[in-house]
């Protein structure tokens, strides 16, 4: 089958001045269980599609959404070990979340507007939300509630976690419209920042009242923001603005700097370094100073996405970087900034005319996880020993992934 471009939208915020490749917003999916040492409705499947329902557990595994399916995948060995089936048609999928103790998955499924409730114990479906249109992305930012953003709405849907329902809808965007992304973090307390790629700046987000208190503005009206970070060792919240990165001060929300590059931001699980993707390159800077310090800046080529990072056991810290217009993956030591490796992943549908691609990756134990959805395989990629595992052959389409367990900082679904 063709995978649908429906899976992998792209927008053209024509307010904010760019195109905005919408990270987050691929499928995962397995077709092929009995090449991967499953039965035909994978190893511990009921025989309907939905999992075994017997508790089996899914820590350490990985779950792959494509359109027919959701495979899931055990990294050790590389192999599919079950799948969910039942109800899963031609799906396309939206940033996958899971809660803090690890127990359930939520997923977007783009139509229709609903986020799916996955039962990690029991690998089966367990809830269907509905929620407003245009879902794109979700965030975890309490124990209690997921927060799922409508691009066509420029708003929050609330989901308590206990009553898998929407209890609360936040307005963000300026004009009740607009692709957008929520920063948070436990250091913030109640307050959070979102973006939106047609509002000049930062609202500010009120967790606890729902609703946004204020909003940062920046000086370009012509631009919109989109990717985001924080660096809580120096309350620093960061905001890509078109092709800079606006520098504000959580303390009192006041512009302090501005960095001539943007690109997709990711904080180091020790929180002590922040990576962009700027071009065909990946900038470092040291997110412990004030000045924003650049360590340095690694060329990788080839448009580098999903960057997720690693810590060996003698503490050395690398990141891998999975290609969007190549089927490779660099695996980066960021303490020397050198490319020290590099693997092959598969290769991803490139839609014709788009002027960007997104590429989804995991990090999870110590593999790098990464989907290819046209060659239809999840390319599992051993960090510590810096090496391809294995192709897990799914299906075609497949494009979006959730470890189950710890993920790291700023990406993953652990808690801010």
């Amino acid at each position: 089958m063709e995978p649908s471009t429906d899976r992998r939208r792209f927008v053209q915020a024509m307010g904010g001045g760019f195109v905005v490749a919408l990270a987050g917003c691929l499928s995962d999916d397995d077709e092929n269980g009995e090449e991967n040492g499953g039965d035909g409705a994978g190893n511990g499947d009921d025989g309907n599609g939905n999992g075994d329902g017997n508790g089996d557990g899914s820590d350490g595994v990985v779950y792959a959404f494509a359109p027919n399916t959701i495979a899931i995948i055990d990294p050790e060995d590389g192999e599919l070990v079950d799948e969910i089936t039942d109800g899963i048609d031609d799906e396309g999928w939206g940033d996958p979340r899971i809660t803090a103790d690890y127990s359930e998955i939520y997923v977007i499924r783009e139509s229709p507007s609903q986020v799916l409730v996955i039962d990690t114990d029991g690998r089966e479906i367990v809830d269907e939300v509905d929620i407003g249109p245009g879902p794109t992305h979700m965030y975890h930012p309490n124990d209690d509630e997921m927060w799922v953003h409508a691009d066509d709405e420029g708003m929050f849907y609330v989901i308590d976690t206990d009553a898998h329902e929407v209890t609360e809808i936040v307005e963000s965007g300026l004009e009740n419209e607009g692709h957008g992304k929520l920063l948070y973090h436990e250091d913030l307390g109640s307050m959070g920042y979102a973006t939106n790629v047609n509002d000049p700046g930062a609202p500010v987000i009120d967790l606890e009242n729902y609703e946004r208190s204020d909003f940062i503005e920046f000086d370009d009206e012509e631009q919109g923001t989109h990717y985001k970070a924080y660096s809580p060792e120096t309350g620093l919240a960061y905001f890509e603005y078109g092709d800079e990165t606006v520098v504000v001060d959580t303390e009192d929300d006041d512009i302090v700097d501005t960095l001539a590059f943007s690109g997709g931001m990711y904080l180091s699980p020790d929180e002590q370094v922040l990576g962009f993707l700027d071009g065909d390159s990946i900038r470092f800077i040291d997110a412990t100073s004030e000045d924003s310090e650049e360590l340095g800046a690694v060329d990788v080529g080839e448009g580098p996405d999903a960057l997720r990072y690693y810590e060996a056991d003698d503490g050395t810290l690398y990141a891998a970087t999975a290609h969007t217009h190549t089927d490779e993956a660099s695996i980066i030591d960021v303490d020397e900034l050198d490319v020290v490796e590099t693997v092959d992943v598969g290769d991803i549908v490139r839609p014709e005319g788009a002027h960007h691609f997104h590429r989804s990756g995991v990090a999870g134990g110590e593999y790098f996880v990464t989907p290819a959805d046209e060659d239809g395989i999840v390319a599992i990629v051993d960090m510590d020993a810096q090496e391809l595992v294995d192709h897990v052959e799914v299906e075609e389409g497949v494009d979006t992934v959730q470890y189950v367990g710890d993920s790291g900082v700023g990406y993953s679904s652990r808690l801010r």
